[in-house]
């Protein structure tokens, strides 16, 4: 299943100090961008295959801009559909409305360490550790006993993985990623939350959005391949 990555990092704009700024200042200033990334992956729960959507937000940084960033990802109705047992005769009676809510999220802080970044390629390795909330949930339909959907439980996983980029265009790239996720602690959580993710996808990168808002405002000439060209000013004649 294809995925979007997408990668907006624009230039912080620092509050002017009243001191002049000198070189290295203005060299730090270069290198600390905010980054911003939709991370939607696919993963495994129960031996079931499951989508996790996420978001995560912070800065770059270095001359390989690693990133760090805090996340937020969640798994909901549609992906637990299908850790359920529908062989229940009693299944279709089921009211669909009460497994609506989200059923598990996390807040997650990234760090991306980049091992190349230039403008063709990205190797990178992301470590995370998080927490989060899980409530319960029946898996097999098949159980008499009613589920209490107001207990809800807390864990923690951590992630390793590795992530790959191939920059297409100044608009467009492919990407890949995949890692293992490890619940180092949880509550009385009867789910098992290992298990391994992983995303293949289309990068969408600011110049795209950047290049069209160029050409809109001052009538530039855009492309994929170049920065934009904007018209020559007629010189005025003197009378």
């Amino acid at each position: 299943m294809i995925q979007t990555l997408l990668l907006a990092c624009l230039l912080i704009q620092t509050p002017v100090d009243s001191l002049t700024p000198t070189d290295s200042d203005r060299h730090v200033r270069a290198l600390i961008r905010p980054a911003f990334n939709l991370d939607f992956r696919n993963s495994f729960l129960q031996q079931q295959p499951v989508n996790v959507w996420g978001v995560n937000g912070g800065i770059q940084f270095g001359k390989k801009r690693h990133q760090l960033t805090l996340g937020y990802y969640w798994l909901s109705y549609a992906t637990y559909l299908r850790l359920i047992d529908w062989r229940r005769n009693a299944a279709k009676r089921i009211n669909l409305g009460y497994y609506t809510r989200t059923d598990l999220w996390f807040v997650n802080l990234l760090y991306w360490w980049n091992l190349k970044n230039n403008n063709r390629w990205t190797i990178s390795v992301p470590a995370e550790i998080g927490g989060g909330i899980a409530y319960a949930l029946p898996i097999d339909l098949r159980q008499e006993s009613p589920i209490d959907r107001t207990k809800r439980d807390f864990f923690v996983p951590i992630q390793l993985g590795v992530y790959t980029q191939w920059k297409a265009t100044r608009w467009v790239g492919l990407s890949g990623q995949i890692g293992y996720r490890y619940s180092v602690f949880q509550t009385d959580i009867q789910q098992n939350f290992n298990g391994t993710y992983y995303s293949v996808g289309l990068s969408i990168f600011p110049a795209l959005f950047l290049d069209i808002w160029k050409a809109v405002k001052y009538k530039a000439r855009i492309s994929p391949i170049r920065s934009p060209r904007f018209p020559k000013k007629t010189p005025l004649k003197n009378h």
